[in-house]
């Protein structure tokens, strides 16, 4: 393990004790997989040597180009994983082949793979290999933590791979149940700015047994066949998160349809059914739920109640199921977090406002340049328009962009930003940060009073985290 592998983490991150076990170390990761970056070892000294760096160079390049699976190849390491995969598929290699991790075996197989006369064969190889570039990416690599995080030596695996394809690809190969609720998660925070944010009112246990998800997925399948005259066939999974939600994602049979395909060699219409694709994530602590669904507001309401009807027991009427609206008036005042320089930032700033005047038929965008050192733009509206400014005349904030500032890093002088948007009608971008950080920055946004306790998924008590890790807190 790096001996660095805390030492890029926030001061209130960091677990108390000095030494860790390697669960303990894997738990840790499950809730913060963005803080690991593996270091490339030797076999005997610990040390990246100049043929590994050379190596690992030139992968990096490679991922910068648009990936065929020639790219993908060269940019996995040829280890036990790729050999599964290669003897799973049954291409013949050539007498006296020797595994070894080198850039000429990449190519070598990349040989193999296209003078191999069996098209078929090829063409699932071709296919395997791509389809693990699904995770191969920051959120992918979140997704993979989380979906690993209540299984220890899955995430000692996940660990040990060099990069988020590897990491990937070895998930693909080895456990492929793990890579499809990985791709589940990483479907709705990919998606998440798409999201409806509903309070249900609910507290209660996701039942689990096979009657209720019957009964949830004829609901679904029943509402498709009278609006859309589709979904006869309906998939339902329930998953459970690493920080303590459940995820439910449905698949649903859409009408079918005659694409214009290859088969191997042959061109043919392949008649088939797409796939429509709706998730919905819960939070029993605060009964808040949030969907991801095509169709609009009435399509969000019917996943809700079929949701809480059959999934939770209880009856809930459409009009009780709102989208919140957030209320930014308290930003007038500026960015006022005592917690969040306790945690690490070292500025705060409303770095833009968009504002509609009391008759709503002027809107203005105001924001902050580069060069007003960090100051909150409903200062400068202050200072620039002093009884003129329409903060001060009843105009409302609309939209604004909240930047938190952490120091910059060894070496280098900007700092580091963290820019949260947010509007009135309750779009918000935390999808795009960790589950960690994402929580840590709804907390704010409670505190501020722009969101009550009961329009997150977290409460306040689950997001606070103890300062140390007890010595025998995994025994």
């Amino acid at each position: 393990m790096n001996p660095g592998f805390f030492s890029d983490c926030p001061a209130t991150m960091r677990p108390g004790v000095t030494v860790l076990t390697d669960f303990q170390k894997a738990v840790y990761l499950s809730s913060n997989p963005a803080k690991l970056i593996p270091t490339p070892l030797s076999s005997d000294q610990g040390v990246e040597t100049p043929h590994c760096q050379n190596k690992q160079q030139q992968r990096r390049q490679r991922m910068s180009r648009t990936q065929t699976y020639a790219d993908i190849l060269l940019n996995l390491p040829v280890d036990d994983t790729l050999k599964t995969f290669i003897e799973r598929h049954t291409l013949p290699m050539p007498e006296g082949w020797v595994w070894h991790d080198s850039i000429q075996a990449s190519k070598s197989l990349i040989g193999l793979i296209q003078m191999h006369p069996n098209v078929a064969m090829r063409d699932r190889i071709v296919a395997g290999l791509h389809a693990s570039t699904l995770l191969a990416h920051p959120l992918g690599k979140q997704a993979m933590f989380q979906a690993a995080h209540d299984r220890p030596t899955e995430l000692m695996g996940l660990i040990a791979c060099k990069s988020d394809l590897h990491r990937a690809f070895w998930l693909y190969v080895h456990h492929p149940a793990l890579f499809e609720a990985a791709a589940e998660i990483e479907y709705l925070d990919h998606h998440g700015q798409q999201a409806q944010q509903h309070d249900l009112g609910i507290k209660h246990p996701i039942k689990r047994d096979e009657t209720s998800i019957a009964a949830f997925s004829d609901a679904i399948k029943g509402f498709y066949q009278r609006e859309l005259g589709c979904g006869e066939v309906c998939v339902v999974n329930v998953l459970d998160r690493a920080r303590g939600t459940q995820l439910i994602s449905i698949h649903a049979k859409d009408l079918a349809t005659a694409k214009l395909e290859f088969e191997g060699s042959q061109l043919q219409r392949r008649v088939g059914s797409p796939n429509i694709h709706m998730v919905l994530e819960y939070a029993q602590a605060t009964g808040v739920a949030r969907t991801i669904i095509r169709g609009g507001a009435k399509y969000h309401a019917m996943l809700c109640e079929a949701f809480a009807k059959h999934l939770l027991g209880v009856d809930v009427d459409a009009q009780r199921i709102q989208t919140p609206r957030l209320n930014l008036s308290t930003l007038r005042l500026g960015l006022n977090i005592p917690q969040a320089i306790d945690d690490g930032f070292v500025g705060l700033q409303v770095k833009s406002v968009t504002v509609v005047s009391g008759c709503g038929r002027l809107k203005m965008e105001c924001t902050a340049s580069a060069s007003s050192d960090q100051r909150c733009v409903t200062e400068l509206l202050q200072d620039y328009f002093g009884a003129e400014n329409p903060l001060a005349r009843g105009w409302t904030i609309q939209a604004a962009v909240l930047n938190f500032y952490l120091a910059p890093m060894q070496g280098k002088s900007r700092c580091q930003v963290v820019s949260v948007e947010v509007t009135s009608k309750g779009r918000l971008n935390l999808h795009k940060f960790d589950e960690k950080l994402r929580a840590q920055l709804e907390g704010y946004l409670v505190q501020l009073g722009i969101l009550k306790a009961q329009q997150v998924l977290k409460t306040g008590r689950d997001q606070e985290e103890p300062a140390t890790m007890d010595g025998d807190l995994f025994e």
